[in-house]
C-alpha cells in the first residue's frame, strides 16, 4: 500500500489528488460520533522506511460496525484505496499541509450520519424489523430488538444504541438471523454480559444485561 514503489506516478498522483480535494467532504463525517472514529498516524512509519500496512489492517479491525477509520500519511496513499475498495470501504481524502494527507474510510454507500442519529430513536420495546407476523412479544422487564432484514451496520448500530437506554435489572432481546460476532466483545466492553440461544439456522437470541457487577 503504501511503500515509495507502490505509489503512482505523478500524473496518476496528481490526477487522485484533485478528484479528492475537491470533493466537498461528506456531511456524514460530521455526524460520527468520536468513539465511532479510530485514528491512525502512519507518517513516522513512512519516514523511517517502515510498511505500515499491517498497522492499518489491525486499526481496520478495532473499527466499529458503522464507525470510520481515519489514516494520516506523507502521501496520498492512492493503492490503498483499492486495497479499501475490497472491503466495502469508500473513502474521503483531504491535504492538510506538506506531506501530511488524511484519508477517511468508510462503508460504502452508508448514511452514517442518519445511522448514529436515528439509531436511539428506532429501538422500541417492540420489533423494529423482520416479518411483522413473526415479530416477539417482549415480556416485564425485557425490550425486544429485531435485526433481522437489516443491513449492516444497522443491527449493531441500533443494539449499542438501545443499550444506552437499557435500566439496571432490564434486559434487551437482540432477535437475529445469526450470532453477531462482531456485536459480543463490544459488550464485554461496555459492562454488558449476554446469553446467546440459537433456536434455529435462521433465529439466534441474544439476551443482553448489565453486568451484575456494576
Amino acid at each position: 500500500m503504501v511503500s515509495q514503489s507502490d505509489r503512482p506516478d505523478r500524473d496518476e498522483r496528481m490526477s487522485n489528488r484533485r478528484a479528492d480535494t475537491e470533493t466537498a467532504r461528506p456531511a456524514e463525517l460530521d455526524a460520527i460520533p468520536d468513539k465511532a472514529v479510530v485514528h491512525l498516524d502512519v507518517r513516522d512509519d513512512l519516514r523511517q522506511g517502515r510498511e505500515p500496512f499491517r498497522r492499518i489492517m489491525n486499526a481496520l479491525e478495532e473499527v466499529p460496525e458503522a464507525g470510520v477509520l481515519t489514516v494520516r500519511a506523507i502521501f496520498e496513499p492512492v493503492p490503498l484505496y483499492r486495497v479499501m475498495a475490497t472491503k466495502g470501504l469508500d473513502h474521503w481524502t483531504e491535504q492538510l499541509g506538506s506531506e501530511d494527507w488524511r484519508v477517511w474510510f468508510f462503508p460504502a454507500g452508508a448514511e452514517l450520519g442518519n445511522e448514529f442519529a436515528t439509531g436511539a430513536a428506532s429501538a422500541s420495546p417492540s420489533s423494529v424489523a423482520g416479518d411483522p407476523a413473526d415479530r416477539e412479544a417482549p415480556e416485564s422487564g425485557e425490550t425486544v430488538l429485531d435485526v433481522r432484514g437489516l443491513e449492516p451496520p444497522e443491527p449493531m448500530v441500533r443494539t449499542l444504541a438501545a443499550l444506552e437506554e437499557l435500566a439496571p435489572g432490564e434486559t434487551l432481546i437482540q432477535v437475529n438471523v445469526r450470532v453477531p460476532r462482531f456485536l459480543l466483545p463490544k459488550l464485554a466492553e461496555r459492562g454488558f454480559r449476554y446469553d446467546v440461544l440459537e433456536e434455529s439456522d435462521e433465529k439466534v437470541r441474544i439476551a443482553i444485561r448489565h453486568d451484575a457487577g456494576d
